[in-house]
């Protein structure tokens, strides 16, 4: 399995909503727990800019620069009061969340963004930009929904190279932030009306396997077996559990077409009121 690079460059995509907010808050924390450096980036709309020559055109114009300028400053003085390095970069697009793919190519190795834009108003519901990022993106991405110190972890796994990538990212996490883990498995109902004994072995096996590829240093662990639906259990264990995170990979085990962010992932960062860590296949 490829070394995964990580905590060493972050992105915090930023914009003037309360989601992005809270991201730059929670991007503070890890970066300050990491020695991260960080970027933050702004997209100003290019739809709203260069058309015209009339005098409101060079105003609105004006108005959008000197409003980029108020969220790059607010921002970078907000990890600057936190005593964390961060530079800024911005740039003009029609597609922010391409232009954060694409910037996100740079020797970024972890994204940490809210969970919806400022025209996006639901607490937890994906947004537009996020959800294309999180689809694209290869690279890990933060995705936060709850101010929290991320001291307690919520990793699913499943006995795939993916979910396996997912704990290990979630170990080094864990070991700077000082987090306790619990794994999760979640078996197929189905298995359990054949016999429970073949699910508890079945989820042994996968714990077994995962701990095994994985150094563990000093973090705290725990194992938890549940039966149902993936992504129902993930949200409702996270939320009886008040867990700061759910950590998983971008694809789970079966058929590419039915474990594609759009099933188990994306369930579960739409549902769930934890902030996410999704994991793609390769970083």
């Amino acid at each position: 399995m490829p070394e995964i690079k990580l905590f060493e460059n972050v992105l915090v995509p930023i914009d003037d909503s309360a989601s992005s907010m809270m991201a730059q808050e929670v991007a503070t924390i890890i970066a300050k727990k990491t020695g991260s450096r960080v970027t933050v980036f702004h997209v100003m709309q290019e739809f709203m800019l260069g058309y015209g020559v009339a005098p409101e055109i060079g105003e609105l114009e004006g108005s959008v620069l000197q409003h980029a300028d108020e969220t790059v400053n607010n921002a970078l003085a907000l990890f600057k009061e936190k005593g964390v390095s961060a530079s800024a970069q911005t740039m003009r697009s029609s597609d922010p969340a391409e232009s954060i793919l694409k910037f996100a190519e740079k020797n970024i190795d972890l994204i940490v963004m809210g969970v919806h834009g400022e025209n996006e108003k639901d607490q937890y519901t994906l947004g537009s930009v996020t959800r294309k990022v999180i689809t694209h993106v290869r690279v890990p991405t933060f995705i936060t929904k709850k101010r929290s110190p991320l001291s307690s972890m919520l990793v699913c796994v499943d006995g795939s190279e993916r979910s396996t990538r997912a704990f290990e990212v979630a170990v080094r996490l864990a070991e700077k932030m000082g987090s306790r883990i619990t794994l999760l498995n979640v078996q197929d109902q189905r298995l359990q009306k054949a016999s429970f004994k073949v699910v508890e072995e079945l989820a042994d096996k996968i714990f077994s396997n995962t701990l095994s590829a994985v150094e563990k240093g000093r973090v705290k662990l725990e194992k938890k077996l549940e039966i149902g639906v993936p992504s129902d259990r993930i949200v409702e264990v996270a939320e009886r559990g008040k867990y700061d995170l759910i950590v998983l990979g971008k694809r789970g085990l079966g058929k590419v077409k039915r474990f594609l962010l759009g099933s188990v992932s994306d369930d579960v960062i739409q549902k769930a009121k934890t902030s996410v860590l999704v994991v793609p296949a390769e970083t």
